[in-house]
């Protein structure tokens, strides 16, 4: 606001999509963040799978699963109702963390093959260790110092088994495969609550935005459903989740948004890095 050379009184509306946002009261934490802001306009928190929804469908009926630092699938229907695997009790770990997590417990399963020497030589490098023994006494000492730390960690070296995945690496193929596979059951399992017989949808975040992942999952999908009959249609999102954050708050501050209005907005945010 500083840089935009405004004050808080001249702010309409603002939409923050956070992680985490899950539980009554996580919601009241972030509503009360938002109003250390000094905002007078209207304020609101959601999910930022939600703004990446908006970004991808500017409310139109869609699914978009997120899989970056954390994981979800959110969809909205023709009736306007939003779904998330959640609430079916399906969970997609296609998170960055648990894809390392998977690579890691394989590696000290024994669970790889000759070909994936190399991989875990650099998952040793990574973990500054010499040999799967060592990697093995330092997962006994809990990896990091804390549960928010090993996380980092973890989220940290995920670009090292997607990238293993297109290199062709057995191992890091089969996690990646096994990741995607549940991002595909949690899109056909919401896209059941659809009515049209062609369900759109995007992906987002680092992992499923992958080259590996992405084609995985836009693989599985790509043929029409044999027992649904759908179809699936890959939207390719033209703004960030920012941009989506950007069009709620306008519908917050009852500003109109035109078919315009997205191309417009991705001009602008080009200029700030998103």
């Amino acid at each position: 606001m500083e840089q935009a050379g405004i004050n808080v009184e001249q702010v309409a509306a603002i939409q923050a999509g956070m992680a985490g946002l899950d539980r009554d009261e996580e919601f009241a934490w972030a509503d009360g963040v938002l109003a250390k802001t000094g905002i007078l306009g209207r304020r609101s928190a959601v999910n930022d799978t939600h703004i990446a929804h908006t970004a991808a469908f500017n409310g139109r009926p869609g699914i978009v699963a997120i899989g970056g630092t954390g994981s979800l699938i959110l969809g909205r229907t023709e009736q306007e109702i939003w779904l998330r695997n959640d609430q079916f009790g399906h969970y997609a770990p296609t998170a960055a963390r648990f894809l390392s997590y998977d690579t890691v417990h394989s590696v000290l399963a024994g669970r790889y093959e000759q070909e994936d020497h190399s991989f875990i030589e650099q998952i040793l490098a990574y973990w500054n260790v010499r040999s799967v023994p060592e990697l093995a006494a330092h997962g006994a000492a809990g990896f990091a110092d804390d549960k928010q730390a090993m996380n980092r960690k973890f989220s940290q070296m995920a670009p090292l088994v997607t990238e293993a995945a297109m290199q062709q690496f057995p191992l890091a193929m089969k996690v990646c495969d096994s990741a995607a596979d549940t991002a595909v059951v949690g899109i056909l399992m919401l896209a059941s609550c659809f009515q049209s017989k062609q369900v759109s949808y995007t992906l987002t975040g680092s992992c499923l935005t992958s080259s590996y992942m992405k084609a995985a999952v836009q693989k599985a999908l790509g043929q029409t459903n044999p027992s649904t009959g759908r179809e699936f249609d890959y939207k390719s999102s033209e703004l960030p989740a920012v941009g989506g954050a950007i069009l709620d708050a306008y519908q917050l501050a009852g500003i109109k948004v035109n078919q315009g209005t997205p191309a417009a907005l991705q001009d602008q945010l080009k200029g700030y890095g998103a």
